[in-house]
């Protein structure tokens, strides 16, 4: 049974410390990322925000091809649950009035329902996007019946509203983080110390038998 050499207790203590401390500062990040995402104002107006009076309303694409930015008020209650995945972030096909689907990236903090049950989005605008198959493929698996009426772009109903954290992804990346940093101080810490003296060397040199 291999035993823990004496002077690498030490050692593992200042790597635990790092992995510990590391773990700690992942999630501390997600919670300020998620803090900054609640508290955030939206803009009036602008991409993401949400409409004032003079932001046109529109019900088919061809509507919004004529405005700078927009906004739709929608029967599709129900089309920010619908989340496609693409590229580390989120997507929603959104049924217009006209019947036509479209592909867009919303901020749902700005969203709203009114007339007992329809959605209000956001201010969006039309960003040429070559809509990739796995959108589309997505689309089809989700919402059955729905097609995109126009792959060449999507719809920024998101601007530059922030993302709340994603915590999964975060926390994986720190933990990878976490235990590089924990072999890195337990072994480093050690090298310091035979370098200077007060640890032996990490792999003692083994005395050669006398012929």
């Amino acid at each position: 049974m291999t035993k823990i050499r004496m002077d690498f207790i030490p050692c593992l203590l200042i790597g635990g410390l790092l992995l510990g401390g590391t773990i700690f500062a992942g999630q501390k990040y997600v919670e300020m990322a998620d803090n900054r995402y609640e508290t955030q104002e939206l803009p009036q107006g602008e991409v993401g925000g949400v409409p004032t009076d003079d932001t046109p309303l529109v019900e088919s694409i061809a509507e919004m091809k004529q405005h700078d930015t927009f906004y739709v008020v929608t029967d599709d209650e129900n089309y920010e649950m619908y989340h496609l995945f693409y590229d580390d972030k989120e997507w929603n096909p959104l049924k217009l009035p006209s019947g036509e689907v479209v592909c867009v990236r919303n901020n749902s903090k700005a969203s709203e329902t009114v007339d007992g049950f329809k959605k209000q989005t956001p201010v969006g605008k039309i960003v040429p996007f070559e809509i990739p198959e796995t959108l589309i493929t997505q689309l089809e698996e989700e919402r059955s019946g729905f097609v995109f009426a126009d792959t060449t772009f999507y719809v920024d109903m998101f601007g530059e509203a922030l993302s709340s954290a994603n915590e999964d992804d975060i926390k994986f990346k720190f933990d990878i983080a976490a235990v590089i940093l924990f072999w890195v101080g337990t072994f480093g810490s050690h090298m310091i110390g035979a370098k200077i003296g007060i640890l032996p060397p990490v792999f003692p040199k083994r005395k050669k038998e006398q012929a």
